[in-house]
């Protein structure tokens, strides 16, 4: 697999984190297992060539999805058994309140866990953008053209929302790599802790303490990932975790494997920033 990212203008960089253009080859994942895992992150999943047909690890149901999906946050790691996958898909990687400034819908709503269709939670908003990227697929270039130029719309349709404060929590809580308290974090924002949690579950999806367990693991997996001789007492230290036990719990929770088994986690998608 290769991936390419591609960053948007000023306008854009506050709500999307990259766009990532991913190569799977000519089979891609098919017939093979992948995952993914909680990134804090919401996707919008542009298949510029076929689509995306697998079972959920453990079921017989087979899942075939559109071509233009909404991925919204999820709690633990999903693992699926392809059966077709697409060969080129863009990724646009919101940043935690993106797609809620972009989009226009609270991330509280009940989507479908896989995949939303585009087409049926936007409808007319984005009927015209689905029908020149079909016609547009061979272009890479141009569709990412195409994407920007419509959330660039989107980001002026929907400017009365207010994301600040819930962008400033998010700042707190990764400068401080998921291990602020949220007393803390609320008394930082001069906001209770209810009406935190209203903003993070209507902006992001998630409530502040798991959008923080999140934040943590991810800065854990990727330390982990890029030294593999990492000292496990220093990041129980440097990662607020009580002990190695709950660690190893939380590793689990959002990874699916133990720490040892770091090799065999195959994301379909890595966000890491």
């Amino acid at each position: 697999m290769y991936s390419k990212r591609y960053y948007p203008n000023t306008a854009l960089s506050e709500y999307i984190s990259a766009y990532i253009l991913s190569d799977y080859g000519v089979d891609g994942f098919a017939d093979d297992t992948t995952c993914i895992y909680p990134s804090g992150s919401a996707i919008l999943c542009f298949s510029l060539n076929g689509v995306f047909s697998f079972k959920a690890t453990g079921s017989d149901s087979i899942i075939k999805l559109t071509k233009f999906n909404f991925i919204p946050q999820f709690k633990t790691p999903r693992f699926y058994d392809v059966i077709t996958c697409p060969t080129k898909v863009l990724h646009v990687v919101f940043k935690p309140y993106g797609a809620y400034r972009l989009l226009g819908i609270p991330q509280n709503l009940a989507f479908y866990e896989h995949g939303t269709s585009l087409f049926d939670m936007l409808t007319n908003k984005i009927g015209s953008l689905l029908n020149h990227i079909e016609d547009a697929a061979y272009n890479s270039n141009l569709v990412i053209h195409l994407v920007n130029r419509w959330l660039e719309s989107q980001f002026l349709s929907h400017q009365k929302l207010d994301v600040s404060s819930v962008s400033y929590a998010c700042r707190l809580i990764e400068a401080n790599e998921g291990t602020l308290a949220i007393e803390q974090l609320a008394q930082s924002m001069r906001l209770s802790k209810r009406a935190l949690e209203y903003h993070f579950q209507e902006q992001i999806g998630l409530s502040p303490k798991l959008y923080s367990r999140i934040t943590r693991f991810n800065a854990l997996f990727n330390t982990v990932k890029n030294d593999r001789s990492s000292d496990w007492q220093e990041l129980l230290f440097k990662y607020n975790y009580f002990d190695q036990a709950h660690l190893i719990k939380e590793f689990k929770c959002f990874s699916g494997n133990s720490p040892s088994r770091l090799s065999q986690v195959n994301p379909i998608l890595t966000v890491d920033f």
